[in-house]
């Protein structure tokens, strides 16, 4: 490389940092950043915005799966339920066709 070019590659390396700084930041000594606190505040108060947010969403997001989850296992209970409905009225039919069966004088003991 040429000084020239060295010496262009290194303002444009000075200017990028410069421009990608805050518009209130002052340079100390060449090292140093001060930001006013205005802007520190500032950026502060977005960041908080920022968090609430993302909480926000994370929270929405886990109520509406326990939602889900809330709903199937609901769905699961009525299903159990309605299969243990369904095998009592077998067992009561069965018992009530045996007791009809008694009543008329039919028994295992006699084939008719």
């Amino acid at each position: 490389m040429s000084s020239e070019q060295a010496a262009s590659t290194t303002s444009n390396n000075a200017q990028s940092t410069e421009r990608a700084l805050p518009p209130d930041t002052q340079r100390i000594a060449g090292k140093k950043v001060k930001t006013s606190w205005d802007v520190r505040t500032q950026e502060r108060q977005r960041m908080a915005a920022v968090k609430a947010r993302e909480r926000q969403m994370r929270e929405e997001k886990e109520n509406e799966k326990n939602r889900k989850i809330e709903l199937i296992r609901e769905r699961q209970r009525k299903a159990e339920e309605k299969m243990r409905l369904e095998a009592m009225a077998a067992k009561m039919s069965a018992k009530k066709a045996a007791r009809h069966a008694r009543r008329m004088g039919r028994t295992k003991k006699v084939a008719h």
